[in-house]
């Protein structure tokens, strides 16, 4: 037997709605639940995504407040390269460059006790580290040099250690190799 039309909410699947359905609401409810689907996120991935939001700033926030740690070994960085461009212009110049290091800063300058240090590559300005933040110290304080080969002077690997008092904060080491003079961390 067949009917003249279909009276079921139901449509046969693979059938496809008409600008007719569409006015009067007549589809059926898979399609329905697609249309549903696509509007939004579910419950369930909003919640995941928040929770991943939270997990990730409360891991990774406390690193942005405190920037001491960061600070700390922006010095080191600093005290590396003073270190290394010292050891570079005395092999340019072939001449002895003296390197000086107190409880808070390190300098490299072109005669003993650093009376005239080097000049900084990029900013014209005296080649010594800026002061470090609170907590850190240099030791052991005094000179040493690097001669013309690029050697440090006296003969004997040189160990600069940078303590920190600041919480998280690891102790570093600045290290020249005795017949290299390669300045290594």
């Amino acid at each position: 037997m067949t009917y003249p039309e279909n009276r079921s909410p139901f449509k046969v699947q693979g059938s496809k709605s008409t600008a007719r359905d569409l006015k009067l609401g007549t589809w059926n409810l898979e399609q329905r639940a697609r249309i549903a689907r696509a509007r939004g996120f579910t419950i369930i991935e909003v919640v995941t995504v928040i929770t991943i939001l939270g997990l990730l700033a409360a891991v990774i926030g406390p690193r942005f407040v405190g920037r001491d740690t960061f600070a700390s070994r922006g010095f080191y960085d600093e005290a590396q390269s003073v270190v290394r461009y010292a050891q570079k212009t005395a092999i340019a110049w072939r001449r002895p460059v003296f390197v000086c290091v107190t409880a808070t800063a390190v300098a490299a300058g072109s005669v003993s006790g650093c009376g005239t240090l080097l000049v900084h590559p990029v900013t014209g300005a005296e080649l010594k580290t800026t002061e470090p933040p609170a907590g850190v110290t240099l030791s052991p304080t005094g000179n040493f040099s690097f001669d013309g080969a690029g050697r440090p002077n006296p003969n004997a690997q040189v160990t600069i250690a940078i303590a920190s008092t600041i919480a998280g904060d690891p102790a570093r080491q600045i290290v020249v190799e005795a017949e290299t003079g390669y300045v290594r961390p």
